[in-house]
């Protein structure tokens, strides 16, 4: 399992480290991943794209994807656009 830390905004100037991030860590054959989110106050379109993505790779593989610590506003953007219901929360 592979933890990393989010900044505190996921915009269009830092989601596109994060998703690099990410993919390189599922490339690397990584399934089991904990994103702790706690610095996290705001996430755009492009920030949500990312963890989509992720999310639908580490399920092909058939592995899990947990963000942890995400604030109340985060997940009430994640809930608003409809990700809420693909991706796990752990407070």
């Amino acid at each position: 399992m592979t933890e990393i830390k989010t900044t505190k905004k996921i915009d269009a100037s830092t989601a596109p480290a994060l998703d690099k991030e990410l993919k390189a860590l599922l490339a690397g054959g990584e399934t089991e991943l904990v994103v702790d989110m706690a610095e996290t106050t705001y996430i755009s379109s492009v920030g949500l794209r990312a963890f989509a993505s992720a999310q639908k790779k580490i399920n092909a593989v058939g592995g899990s994807m947990v963000l942890r610590n995400a604030q109340p506003g985060v997940i009430d953007i994640f809930e608003v656009t409809g990700f809420g219901g693909v991706l796990t929360f752990e407070r």
